[in-house]
């Protein structure tokens, strides 16, 4: 029997053509767009500060424990180079995402921002791992403390829900006020979902807008609708509030590289079919963060020191970076 056509993914209407990102400062700070293949996939190598080449994904791993095997093998094996990129030995670099190279097992180390200025797919959604197991083998322990520079006073939050149009909820709110937008001081994971958070919340008055709060959510219309605030980037995907229509409050994951996406879903679509809940609030999202499973440490940790993990070098990689944000190597 036929197997139906799979629906074309999101981003292939885009096969054989440079994309610009829609906000200005995006498209001032990476002229030259993003290019996407044949098969509607984005050409990230010559976005990428670094180039790692993974050995194939463990055969009973599930999708979730994948991806943040991934995650950590790659940060790992650029930690052993003497980048100093790494040297805060906290994760992936502060500003980068991991984003997979569709059909590889490559990963290429590209600005968040960037990555995060559209809807596509990559090497997690074209993977081998198993699409039916779910969750991570995560132990008991305590949630992360957070690292923050600054706090907010409560009258320059009010500002900023003048702005949005609406009051924030309040656990995200307290959040807001005491961090500013902070991050686990250590990478951490939720036991349901396979994303790493190791990156800076939104916050307001940054120094770089694309991190900004309000200026950020501008730039989301494609995936999330006005029933959510995205409040920031993790290593698979978005983390988003509800803040209208009900359930106010709770918090919810958006997978940039969800296999069920398709070309024809508007953000409605994936506000209904692809968003996955994580809490009822922004308070019990972070009490259910815990520290990465000590099992897909080791094998990364194995990977990266017995050389099954190694970095790559590509003549384009880096090349359409701003100079200031290219490995040394790949500096004119």
């Amino acid at each position: 029997m036929t197997q139906p056509a799979r629906p074309p993914i999101p981003g292939a209407r885009h096969a054989f053509r440079v994309v610009h990102a829609g906000s200005p400062m995006l498209r001032i700070r990476y002229r030259r767009g993003v290019a996407f293949g044949p098969h509607g996939f984005p050409d990230w190598t010559p976005y990428a500060r670094a180039l790692v080449e993974l050995p194939p994904t463990p055969s009973d791993f599930g999708m979730d424990e994948a991806r943040v095997l991934d995650v950590l093998t790659a940060n790992e094996t650029m930690t052993r180079t003497g980048d100093q990129l790494w040297a805060a030995g906290t994760g992936t670099p502060v500003g980068w995402t991991w984003a997979h190279l569709a059909g590889t097992r490559r990963l290429a180390l590209v600005p968040i921002e960037l990555h995060g200025a559209a809807r596509h797919l990559g090497g997690v959604s074209t993977g081998a791992a198993d699409r039916s197991r779910r969750g991570l083998p995560v132990a008991d322990g305590p949630p992360p403390p957070i690292h923050f520079a600054a706090r907010l006073s409560p009258e320059a939050v009010g500002k900023v829900e003048e702005r949005l149009g609406y009051a924030l909820p309040p656990a995200y709110r307290d959040f807001l006020v005491r961090t500013n937008g902070g991050r686990p001081a250590w990478p951490a994971v939720h036991p349901r979902f396979g994303f790493v958070v190791d990156q800076p919340f939104f916050g307001v008055a940054r120094q770089d807008w694309l991190q900004d709060l309000v200026y950020a959510n501008a730039w989301f219309g494609d995936r999330l609708t006005a029933e959510f605030l995205a409040v920031g980037y993790v290593q698979g995907g978005l983390i988003a509030v509800r803040v209208r229509g009900g359930d106010e409050g709770s918090v919810w994951y958006w997978d940039d590289d969800d296999p069920r996406d398709t070309d024809a879903y508007g953000a409605a679509d994936v506000a209904d079919r692809l968003m996955h809940r994580c809490a009822d609030g922004f308070a019990a999202f972070w009490r259910a963060l815990r520290e990465v499973p000590s099992s897909l440490r080791a094998i990364a940790e194995r990977d990266a020191a017995g050389g099954h993990a190694s970095p790559v070098w590509d003549e384009r990689m880096g090349a359409d970076l701003p100079a200031a944000r290219r490995a040394p190597e790949v500096l004119p």
